[in-house]
């Protein structure tokens, strides 16, 4: 194993105990971009995920309202891999994007618990080496392993590439594994058999599944331009089609854990950083809003021997890590994380009132059991969403619900005040705008 090297002011949060003989292996899976309700196992009406509607459904924990901290894959990673809300990697030394030095972080916690930690990403920002979208690495801490050959290439390439890796891995082990394919461009590979896109003929970049001309037109216009509905539709399908495909790759890397005999014993995690926007509310893509097309992902847990169930209560990225931990049997009390554990939901408790944060540029939001408040911090304008009554997010009721607003405003604020002691409001405003303007430079945003 390779040993971990520990700076002066990192050694202080290595204080847990080891968790006890045989403990689960984990496989974490992260599908980028994949919003929660295009797949049939939250209702979508097109059956775009059987394998993981089987899995999870039959076998697992289905979490319904599991909310991203942004709507942008950095910071959102960063978020889940620490258990730290945005705030923390918005001002890095020279703008980098990785975990910082001295946030503990998932393979960290993992590898110093005798794991042996290995990833696969075929991400162009979640690398260990620098790309144009990602100048400077910084998410291979803890890693032995951090296999980058699958870049921008398809769930098959990362399927393989971990099927190498297992081959020689002993146990405990922690594997995180980041798939694109739901990501623009919606294209899948050709081998795969298209089950939604059919028959369009029309515009050469919508053919290809490029959703970038729309949503440049946005940014530089700041109005929709005019399209044929079956542009939008055709780019929906090949969106549809991109996670059909992952559906069955996800089903081969179930089948060969199962295979070798590691499923019985592997505690199997699925989460999206963030969703996708097809101009629901004026917007193409994603890392701009933080309506729920855009935060709200799919989060579902296989953990051997707990009975499966759904989970309607609202929860955040930030409580995966310690509830991830919790189930493992090793102590979180030393690293300070942001997040709670969800076991107790889990298990049918954890009755408390619940919120769900997120920030993304100007944009802030706390969302709850039923009320979503969202605030923009250069127009200075809140709006309040009922999802119970209007879950498109398409009116704000804040004007009848004074109380609601009072109460999810206050806590929105405690919240900054938690995160960010010393900034303002203007100040996270101005830091969340800077990170915008960064990816924009770099190319990521259009």
């Amino acid at each position: 194993m390779v040993a971990l090297a520990l700076g002066a002011g990192t050694v202080g949060w290595y204080a847990w105990r080891r968790p006890a003989a045989r403990p689960f292996n984990v496989v974490f899976i992260l599908a980028d971009t994949m919003r929660a309700d295009h797949l049939s196992a939250y209702g979508y009406h097109r059956p775009t995920s059987p394998n993981i509607d089987r899995f999870f459904l039959e076998r697992g924990i289905l979490f319904r309202a599991a909310r991203s901290q942004a709507s942008c894959t950095y910071p959102s990673v960063n978020s889940i891999l620490t258990s730290r809300y945005p705030a923390q990697f918005l001002s890095q030394p020279e703008k980098r994007m990785g975990i910082p030095e001295g946030v503990p972080s998932l393979a960290e916690i993992l590898q110093k618990s005798g794991y042996r930690t290995v990833a696969v990403s075929a991400s162009p920002i979640v690398r260990k080496t620098f790309t144009k979208y990602n100048n400077f690495g910084g998410f291979d801490r803890g890693f032995e392993q951090f296999d980058e050959s699958c870049y921008w290439k398809d769930a098959r390439c990362v399927n393989e590439i971990f099927a190498a890796q297992l081959a020689g891995l002993g146990e405990p082990f922690f594997a995180y594994l980041h798939y694109m394919d739901a990501h623009d461009p919606y294209k899948p590979p050709p081998w795969y058999a298209p089950q939604f896109a059919q028959g369009y003929d029309g515009l050469d970049f919508i053919k290809v599944g490029n959703p970038n001309p729309i949503a440049d037109a946005i940014r530089t216009q700041r109005q929709v331009p005019e399209y044929q509905q079956s542009d939008l539709e055709h780019l929906v399908d090949l969106y549809d089609d991109e996670i059909r495909y992952f559906d069955g790759e996800f089903g081969v890397l179930v089948a060969d854990l199962d295979n070798r005999g590691l499923l019985d014993r592997t505690i199997v995690v699925l989460v999206a950083d963030h969703g996708e926007q097809f101009l629901e509310h004026g917007y193409m893509k994603h890392c701009f809003t933080l309506f729920d097309t855009d935060i709200l992902t799919p989060l579902a847990w296989y953990i051997p021997g707990v009975t499966a169930s759904e989970v309607a209560a609202p929860v955040e990225h930030v409580d995966i890590l310690p509830t991830l931990l919790d189930y493992l049997g090793i102590d979180s009390s030393a690293f300070g994380f942001e997040g709670h554990s969800a076991r107790a939901l889990i298990e049918g408790g954890g009755a408390t009132t619940r919120y769900a944060f997120a920030m993304q540029g100007e944009r802030r939001s706390v969302t709850d059991a039923r009320y979503k408040l969202r605030f923009n911090g250069l127009k200075k304008e809140f709006y309040l969403h009922d999802l119970s009554a209007d879950p498109e997010e398409h009116f704000d009721v804040l004007a009848d619900n004074a109380a609601d607003f009072v109460r999810l405003q206050s806590a929105l604020r405690e919240w900054e005040v938690k995160i960010a002691p010393g900034k303002s409001a203007q100040e996270l405003t101005r830091l969340g705008v800077e990170v915008q303007e960064r990816l924009r430079a770099l190319g990521y945003l259009q």
